[in-house]
């Protein structure tokens, strides 16, 4: 297992940055605590988170377009923004507060660099969106750049994935942490998938859209839950990572029987979208929680 995310790590990770790190070519120090095998944990829990932030800036974004509480949620889409920029740059420059080293495998760099062409479109659009700006061109690029970020960053996971696989790393590991950390997206995608369909764009939230996402979810779980010798993921390694994953599931439930409710609702009141935004975000903290221990 890798060593403990320290609690400093955790606090940096909430905090909202005051403006995205400029290293001007020198790479920020790094702890000597950090190993490579603690590096890849870390990085393939971060990176994952990134594909999240892509999700839930946009799921935000529309809330504020809902109706639905929009300080607040203006207020988190700037954070959602400040965090996968800061912490976009510290995969490629490295770390010492999160336990990054800089990157150096050419593969890694050159899909971080496609995530950063896109991102440079995502993240201006989303603070647009989230502070008004509901014109078509802003509207536009949210729509169309979330998904397209996603997927390039979900295959920049992957190539992390590979590239940093040691013979001290137990086999398996960085693919099940790599999984687990996908399902705090997929909390984040199904209620920005509902929150299009109740501002009336349907075809980003149809019914079978949702769908997928949530059979997505169960099938991931399942296999997290149990192990799945065929697709490379370990049984929970300690009772610890049973237990959360337990509870997990059982949140988990209450939001599938909301959206399901929600999906036969064509008129859903204020309460009920906050409701929606609020029990994504309870999975996503208790999905977070299963990452965290995995990586201890």
């Amino acid at each position: 297992m890798f060593r403990r995310v320290t609690e400093k790590c955790a606090v940096i990770l909430m905090a909202v940055a005051v403006a995205t790190p400029v290293y001007l070519g020198q790479a920020p120090a790094v702890s000597a605590e950090t190993t490579a095998e603690s590096n890849a944990g870390t990085r393939i829990n971060l990176a994952g988170r990134q594909r999240m932030l892509t999700q839930q800036m946009a799921r935000n974004a529309c809330l504020v377009m809902a109706g639905v509480d929009p300080e607040r949620f203006v207020a988190k889409t700037e954070t959602n923004v400040q965090q996968f920029n800061d912490v976009l740059a510290a995969l490629r420059y490295g770390d010492e507060t999160l336990g990054l080293l800089p990157e150096t495998n050419a593969e890694v760099l050159a899909a971080l660099a496609r995530v950063e062409a896109l991102w440079a479109t995502l993240g201006p659009a989303a603070r647009q969106v989230a502070a008004g700006d509901f014109h078509s061109v802003p509207m536009a690029q949210l729509i169309n750049m979330n998904m397209a970020t996603l997927a390039e960053m979900h295959a920049a996971v992957l190539t992390i994935q590979t590239a940093h696989q040691t013979d001290n790393i137990p086999a398996g590991l960085l693919k099940t942490v790599q999984v687990a950390g996908r399902q705090r997206m997929l909390t984040q995608k199904i209620s920005k998938e509902v929150c299009f369909a109740i501002i009336g764009l349907g075809d980003l939230g149809s019914r079978e859209l949702v769908e997928t996402t949530m059979r997505d979810f169960d099938s991931a779980m399942a296999k997290l839950m149990g192990g799945s010798e065929e697709d490379g993921i370990i049984a929970p390694p300690s009772d610890a990572v049973k237990r959360q994953l337990e509870l997990t599931n059982g949140t988990w439930m209450e939001f599938k029987a909301l959206v399901a409710a929600i999906s036969d609702d064509t008129d859903v009141d204020h309460a009920t979208r906050v409701q929606l935004a609020n029990i994504s975000d309870q999975v996503l903290k208790e999905m977070n929680q299963a990452v965290g221990l995995y990586v201890e």
